[in-house]
This record gives structure tokens, C-alpha cells and sequence, in this order.
């Protein structure tokens, strides 16, 4: 029983409806996917197309053994259009023997069907999923690589290259035909298996690997016409059965490139045109569907913007190869993808790895590589050349208000300081539960890092990478945000309007905020779907605002309010790259010191206790997520405190560049009203943040969500006075006034005088 009978039908909300006319001209298009014979075959093919001639004299014939010598002859005359690896550049002579060849012991495996530490034997199972989850049901997350063939392109293609030894082209031959022949086409699709045909494992071949695994091999003995036949038949079901079948969210995008992809590089085939046609027109929907208007993908998770990117990228690619003008729709929406990258830039020149992005690839490389050669924008020469080109964006602290994401930045630089606050959606796909979380750096460091991700297979390692715990966010009573378990609420996944209200950038400071309202849970009893994400046990427990202030350009205040009936405890975390050390100071008082480098001092406005966790086991914290299944021991500070019905944190995140050190000292003041009456640490912040370069006051009404309106409510804190939503006052070692802001207010004054406005 394949999962599409167990998988739940509220689990698809998030997924893209083809729109109906997307999907009246798939089934013009593609009225049948399987291939039923050779007279089918050939039968897809137009056999007018000039050069086939002699395959349409064999068809006519009706000898169609002669007509696949033909047609493999045909294929290894052919020069236009251009392969990206093309056969006929393969060398005349050996290299070397395969044992010297650095990929030698890949393909031993290879040859013995040894893949990803799992032994099929003689014959390899196509549909095999090894891996279990604890229902029993099969765990498509880890599915043996054979099915994506990226071992041809990436091991026995370069081995037979570089040797010539027939023992990894019989190899391929070998695996084309069993491959075809034992998992037929299906019409429709199954969710998630059997593997072979499930919709994102059956595209990966026709994305790039079956492209440069034809070319590899075309010329051997072993790949003979009727093996190549049988791969051409294989090209054709698969891009067939991606026009019949759509996926959503960035999977979709894949298949539609790797549709264009077989529709460019065989343009003998009948139904090529009208795929390309196709593509166009179903592009044109999805990326009405799949992105927000600030960029944004809906999965509103950075690193699988990159899925979008790629295959947009490579439908432009492959209309460059053609000779032929690329759709103008798809340009734009290369652009605009590429837009996001840009806005959400760090110093390093990556992107920040919220959900499961992971380890970011570098910019430059993605840029030079995939969108200068179609889109040459100043600011996109700028990340593609390192800053040696170009120019970088004119605004640098901006917010993306549908994503949910806030860039606090100092600069644009490599040295820059620069926050990234995640407020946003939980999002389509590939979320974790972190809504509030952040990355931060300065002068060469990721100083709070994401902490990565983990296998998709289901684990309680799994789990713990996509829960709160693993992010830089409160925990109550060590329970993890838990989202999913309101998956059923489209507006918790996406949006149908932007955040208002929530955000003011200036000269003097930054300043964004966010609310979280929805259940907490065990991160055990959730993060997967048969267990419905924890939604059985999850409960509406407590809710946190967190207001993140950039004060200009020197420092981050991270403000948090929790409310909760009754007595809790909470942990406000902060995590660390693998390698970092970490040590508490006092109470309320830890920094990073690690000689050479840049270093963080977190500073409490309160003494609230603080301990470091790095690599603890049981249960489970302190960890940092590599991809796949590897993981690293990663220190977290963990600021532990207990109280009734409301909890409050401010913190001071004070980066420190190499070689440097500083005394800052915070200090909560006191705040009253207009009449005199307190008014409590939960409504209104108040601190004195000193430095040596002086005295800054920081003064945030939280009373007010919104930024922007007039609060209208005049705070006393120690010798300030202002009716602001938020304000920010500095003042000299000598008691000169210096910089100073505001908003949602008309003044700011310190000992009486007005600062601001001046």
C-alpha cells in the first residue's frame, strides 16, 4: 500500500491547483503517457524531420529493428542542437587506467549496486524505499540514488571517458534497459512512489543526468540501438508523465524544466512544440501561484528559492541552446527570484538558512554561473563579482512584507553588520517551526547561526532540527512553536496580504516586530505527517511578541513578551556555529571567545541565569545540522527563567570585531506615565545601554503593536520623556546629545531638553 492511501487530504492545502485551462491543454498535449510498443515509438516521432530519412523509409518498411539502427545513426550524425556534454567530444584514446581515475572506487560500487550504504545485488529494485517509517509505511525521504541516476553522470561517465573500459558503458546499458522495462509509465501519478515514478524522483533524470548520461555513452558498443531506443523511450514517458501529473511548489518548476529540456533537445518528436507551448503557458500560473509579490517563494524558506532559480535558469539555458528567443515571462520571473537573493544578502555573500536551507551556496557562484549570462543588472554583477563590479543595492536595512523577513544591516560590505528576523508564514513547504528566530553578523562572522538541517527521513533527530529547540527563539516549559498542528488554516501557511505596520528603518535605528499566537508541543509528538504534526497533543499555551531593534551601527536589542496562565519556565536560546566557544560571564552576561575571531557579548537587562549546552543527547540539544545525516556538536546559550502568567527578556547583542573587547552595561529603567503611575516591564521597555562611546537610551512602548501611527502616551524612563512608539537617544561620554530618533511619537527629551526633532 503506497503512502497516497494513508497520507492525509487536509495534508495538501498548501498544494497548487493547476489552473483549468493549464490542464485541459496537459491532456491535448499528452493525451497517453506509456509507450505500449515499437510502433508507438516510432509513432511519437516525426519521422519528416529533415536528416531521418532513413528511419522513415525503415518504419514505412515496417522493419523497425532497422528503423532503431537507423535512428541511433541518426542521433550520432546530428550536431544541432548542441548537447551540453556533447558525444562526439569523447577522446579517441584511453587516459589511463580506471583504477587511476579518482572516482575509481565510486564506481567499483557502482558496479556492485552499492548505493548510499544499502546493497541491492544483482538485479537493482527500482521501487525500493529502505528505509521504514514507524508505522511501517515506507519513508520516501531516503530513496536510493539508482532511481535519480546521478551516479552515471557524476562516476561511470567520466570513468569510461577517461578509460574507455566497456565495463562502465555495459554497466549503464544494463541499467537503461531494466530501468525501462521493469517500471513501466504509469498514466497517473502515486503519491511519493513507487520511487521510480514518484513525481520528484521521476524528474531528476530528464533535469540533467539522462541528458549527459546519453552522451557519455552513445558512442559504445553496449548502447545499441535497441538500448538506445529504449532511453529515448524513457526521455519521452518521463516528460510525458510530468505534463500529466504536476507536482507543486518548487517541484513543479522542476518539471516544467525538465519538460522544456526534452522538448528542446529532441525537436524530432511530435509533441515538442506543444511542450514547449505548454511550459510557457503553465509557468505563467505558477509563478502567479508560487510567489509573493515581494520575491518570495511561498515555501518562504531561502535556500529552495534556489529550486525556482535553477530550473528557470535552465529553461533559459536551454532556449540559448536552441538559438531561440527565451520566453519573456520566464526572464522576469528569473529576475524577480534573483531580486530576493539580493535583499536578503548577508555580509558573506549567502543567504540567511532559515528552514531547511542549510548551508548557503555562495552568491557569487550562482550568479556568474546561472543569471549574468541572461539578466545583467548592476546589483547582480555586484554579488556575481564580489563587489569588484557592479554596485550593490542603494538601501540596505529593508523587509520583505510578505515573506516576513527584516535585513537590519549596517552596510554592504563583508565587514557589515547585519540581522535577519524571520516574522513571517510557516509557509508551503520545508518550514521549520521558528517563527521569530534570526541570523546575525558582523565583520567577517556569522555570529547567531541557524542551526542547519537534517534528513528528511523521519528521526527524533529530525524532529529536533525542525523544532524551536534547534532555533533562536523562547522555549515554554521546553516546548517547541508548533504551527503545523494548525496546518489545516490556510492563512497559517500563506498569506493573502502583506504585514503592515511593522516596520521603521532610519539613520538612527531599525526596528520590526512579531507575534506568536498559535500551539505549543513536544517536538517529539509532531514534525511529521502521520502523526498530524503533533496536533493531538499540541495546546494553545502561551504567546510571545518579540520587537528586534538594530541600533545604528553598532548593536541589536532583542525584546521578548510572554504571556502564559499560571506558573512556566522559559528559555531564550541562542545558537552558535560547531567550533565556537562560549562562556557565561555572570548572570545575564555570556559572550563568545574565540581569539582571532570576532566575538558576540550578549548582554540581559536582567540577571537571568545562563548556562551553555553543546552536544547533549538526552534529551536532545546543541547540535548543528550538516544535511543528509551528519551532525556536529554546537554550543547554545540558553538564558533559563521561571515566572507567572508574563515572562520579559531584553537583550543586548553587541558584536565585537577581532581583537576587541568592550564593558557594556544594561540597566532596565523604571517607567511611568504622564500621572506618575508605573507602567509595568511588560508594557514598555526602557533601558540604558552604556558603551564607551556613551549612553544610549532605548525606550519601546509595547503596548502598541503597530509602528508607524501616533502612540500618544507620554513615558518617563530615568531623564528621558517621550510619546513615541519606539525611540532611541544618544547622548556623549561628555553628556553631549548625539544621535537621536523616533516613531509614532512627535518628541524625544533627555534631562528636559528636546532632541528630537531638531
Amino acid at each position: 500500500m503506497w503512502l497516497t492511501l494513508l497520507f492525509p487530504a487536509w495534508m495538501n492545502v498548501w498544494g497548487a491547483a493547476q489552473p483549468p485551462e493549464v490542464a485541459e491543454m496537459a491532456a491535448r498535449t499528452v493525451p497517453k503517457v506509456r509507450i505500449a510498443d515499437d510502433r508507438e515509438f516510432f509513432d511519437a516521432w516525426n519521422l519528416e524531420y529533415p536528416g531521418m530519412e532513413a528511419v522513415k523509409a525503415a518504419v514505412r518498411a515496417g522493419d523497425l529493428a532497422a528503423g532503431k539502427v537507423a535512428l541511433k545513426e541518426y542521433f550520432l550524425q546530428r550536431r544541432q542542437p548542441r548537447w551540453r556534454l556533447n558525444h562526439w567530444e569523447m577522446p579517441a584514446t584511453r587516459q589511463g587506467s580506471a583504477g587511476e581515475h579518482p572516482k575509481f572506487r565510486e564506481g567499483e560500487d557502482v558496479l556492485a549496486h552499492r548505493f548510499d550504504g544499502y546493497e541491492f545485488g544483482e538485479k537493482i529494485d527500482w521501487n525500493c524505499y529502505p528505509r521504514k517509517y514507524p508505522d511501517g509505511t515506507p519513508d520516501p525521504a531516503v530513496t536510493p540514488s539508482p532511481v535519480t541516476f546521478v551516479h552515471v553522470p557524476n562516476v561511470l561517465g567520466p570513468l569510461y571517458w577517461f578509460s574507455l573500459d566497456e565495463r562502465y558503458a555495459k554497466e549503464f546499458a544494463d541499467e537503461i534497459t531494466d530501468f525501462v522495462k521493469s517500471c513501466p509509465a504509469p498514466e497517473t501519478c502515486v503519491f511519493q512512489g513507487p520511487p521510480g515514478w514518484s513525481r520528484l524522483r521521476s524528474i531528476n533524470p530528464i533535469c540533467g543526468t539522462w541528458f549527459d548520461a546519453y552522451n557519455y555513452f552513445l558512442r559504445s558498443v553496449h548502447f545499441t540501438p535497441e538500448v538506445n531506443a529504449l532511453m529515448l523511450q524513457g526521455f519521452i514517458e518521463k516528460a510525458r508523465y510530468a505534463v500529466r501529473n504536476p507536482d507543486n511548489v518548487n517541484r513543479y518548476f522542476a518539471q516544467l524544466s525538465g519538460i522544456h529540456a526534452v522538448a528542446s533537445y529532441f525537436p524530432e518528436l511530435r509533441q515538442s512544440a506543444g511542450m514547449g507551448q505548454f511550459v510557457v503557458r503553465a509557468l505563467e500560473a505558477a509563478i502567479r501561484e508560487e510567489f509573493y509579490p515581494d520575491t518570495s517563494s511561498k515555501e518562504v524558506c531561502p535556500g529552495y528559492q534556489g529550486m525556482y532559480r535553477s530550473a528557470l535558469s535552465r529553461i533559459l539555458a536551454h532556449s540559448r541552446d536552441m538559438g531561440r528567443e527565451p520566453p519573456r515571462e520566464v526572464r522576469d520571473a528569473l529576475e524577480g527570484s534573483c531580486d530576493f537573493y539580493v535583499r536578503l544578502a548577508t555580509p558573506l555573500r549567502g543567504i540567511p538558512a532559515f528552514g531547511d536551507s542549510g548551508p548557503s551556496a555562495q552568491l557569487a557562484e550562482v550568479f556568474s554561473r546561472e543569471i549574468l549570462p541572461f539578466i545583467d543588472k548592476p546589483e547582480f554583477r555586484w554579488l556575481a563579482k564580489n563587489g569588484r563590479e557592479g554596485s550593490p543595492p542603494a538601501v540596505t536595512s529593508l523587509r520583505l512584507p510578505w515573506a516576513g523577513f527584516y535585513a537590519m544591516r549596517s552596510g554592504w560590505d563583508e565587514k557589515a553588520l547585519s540581522l535577519c528576523f524571520d516574522a513571517g508564514p510557516l509557509g508551503k513547504n520545508h518550514w521549520h517551526e521558528d517563527f521569530g528566530n534570526f541570523e546575525c553578523y558582523a565583520y567577517g562572522e556569522r555570529l547567531v547561526a541557524d542551526m542547519g538541517k537534517y534528513s528528511y527521513s523521519f528521526s527524533e533527530w529530525r524532529q529536533y532540527f525542525v523544532s524551536s529547540l534547534a532555533h533562536n527563539v523562547v522555549l515554554v516549559d521546553g516546548l517547541s512553536q508548533n504551527r503545523a498542528a494548525d496546518m489545516e488554516a490556510p492563512e497559517n501557511v500563506v498569506v493573502t496580504r502583506p504585514r503592515e505596520r511593522d516596520w521603521h528603518s532610519d539613520a538612527v535605528f531599525d526596528l520590526a516586530w512579531g507575534v506568536y499566537d498559535r500551539r505549543w508541543g513536544d517536538y517529539r509528538d509532531g514534525n511529521h505527517w502521520f502523526a498530524k504534526w503533533g496536533k493531538s497533543t499540541a495546546r494553545h499555551l502561551a504567546t510571545h511578541r518579540r520587537d528586534v531593534c538594530f541600533v545604528k551601527d553598532r548593536y541589536w536589542i532583542v525584546s521578548d513578551r510572554l504571556a502564559a496562565r499560571g506558573r512556566h519556565s522559559y528559555s531564550q536560546l541562542f545558537h552558535f556555529e560547531p567550533g565556537r566557544q562560549v562562556r557565561v560571564l555572570e548572570d545575564g552576561r555570556a559572550r563568545t571567545v574565540d581569539p582571532g575571531r570576532a566575538n558576540l557579548l550578549v548582554v540581559q537587562a536582567d540577571p537571568v541565569p545562563v548556562e551553555v549546552i553543546e552536544g547533549r543527547e538526552h534529551p536532545i540539544q546543541g547540535w548543528y545540522g550538516e544535511g543528509g545525516f551528519d551532525k556536529k556538536p554546537a554550543p547554545v546559550l540558553a538564558f533559563n527563567q521561571e515566572a507567572t502568567d508574563r515572562m520579559s527578556y531584553d537583550t543586548v547583542l553587541f558584536p565585537l570585531d577581532v581583537g576587541r573587547d568592550a564593558d557594556v552595561r544594561v540597566t532596565r529603567l523604571p517607567a511611568s506615565d504622564a500621572s506618575g503611575e508605573a507602567t509595568p516591564v511588560d508594557q514598555v521597555c526602557a533601558l540604558r545601554i552604556e558603551t564607551e562611546e556613551g549612553t544610549d537610551y532605548y525606550i519601546n512602548d509595547l503596548r502598541q503593536k503597530e509602528i508607524g501611527p501616533q502612540n500618544g502616551r507620554v513615558k518617563h524612563a530615568g531623564p528621558v520623556q517621550t510619546d513615541a512608539r519606539a525611540a532611541v537617544a544618544h547622548v556623549g561620554p561628555a553628556g553631549t546629545p548625539g544621535k537621536a530618533s523616533a516613531v509614532g511619537g512627535s518628541y524625544v527629551r533627555v534631562d528636559g531638553r528636546a532632541i528630537w526633532p531638531r
